[in-house]
């Protein structure tokens, strides 16, 4: 069985290969194997059917695909790999422009479309325009009424990088944080001198994440113990946005000794 991840997952890197990959993934045969959503509805299957069975070419077929259902993953994401980005940007900007109807939606559109939103962040980070991405990625926790791990990360990671402290610490008074998110909200409050909201959320950290009182000592991490392991490969992936604050392990040393 293959379905939408497998599809996504296994895309060439090589762009002389895509549509190769594309045309042989999308065949008669395959489709007996193609895992669909038992949410989808008629017209949705319909256009799945069609980016498998049409003998029109891709682009030909992927305009069939959406003349069923507008919203089609498999139609939207060949459009989205093989298309020039100023086209593509139009028509995320059409898709967005549909949100107000996002409601009135049956439930596989509606799973459709916030997948769909997803790529649109996807696409916005490669241009670092994260104005617009956190906007996206916020109306997609607005819709979807669900802080996932991953929309969490995203907006810890976009708010980090153009430095936003209080939309980030309104994120983190909403949102249940793992240890990536914490660490870049220290950095980015340190970054505001906001010593006061970053003792508070180290100090939250050191609760909800044991393993982190640590920081300013890791070598006596126990490497053999999963958790701890995953923590120190965690600051070591962070270590850059960590070292922007100068003083950032003696701000975390100096919370932790009071705290004792």
């Amino acid at each position: 069985m293959s379905n939408f991840e497998n599809l996504i997952n296994n895309v060439p890197k090589k762009n002389d290969k895509v549509r190769d990959y594309f045309l042989n993934f999308f065949t008669k045969k395959n489709f007996k194997e193609y895992e669909i959503d038992p949410s989808a509805g008629p017209d949705s299957v319909k256009a799945i059917k069609t980016m498998f069975e049409s003998k029109k070419d891709l682009e030909e077929r992927t305009d069939l695909a959406f003349s069923y259902d507008p919203l089609c993953l498999e139609a939207f994401f060949v459009y989205f790999i093989t298309t020039d980005d100023a086209f593509v940007n139009f028509r995320f900007k059409t898709y967005y422009g549909m949100i107000n109807s996002y409601a009135d939606l049956p439930i596989y559109q509606k799973k459709s479309y916030l997948r769909i939103l997803e790529f649109y962040v996807e696409f916005l980070l490669d241009l670092h325009n994260y104005t617009t991405a956190i906007k996206i990625q916020r109306q997609i926790i607005r819709l979807s009424k669900h802080y996932s791990r991953k929309n969490i990360n995203r907006l810890s990671y976009m708010y980090s990088t153009i430095e936003e402290a209080d939309d980030f610490y309104r994120l983190y008074l909403d949102a249940e944080f793992d240890g990536y998110d914490y660490l870049m909200l220290i950095v980015t409050l340190l970054k505001h001198e906001d010593e006061l909201r970053a003792k508070e959320v180290v100090l939250d950290m050191f609760k909800n994440i044991p393993c982190s009182t640590y920081l300013d000592h890791m070598w006596e991490l126990y490497q053999k113990d999963k958790e701890q392991h995953n923590f120190y490969l965690l600051v070591e992936e962070c270590i850059n946005e960590l070292n922007s604050v100068p003083d950032f392990f003696s701000f975390v040393s100096r919370i932790r000794e009071s705290a004792v």
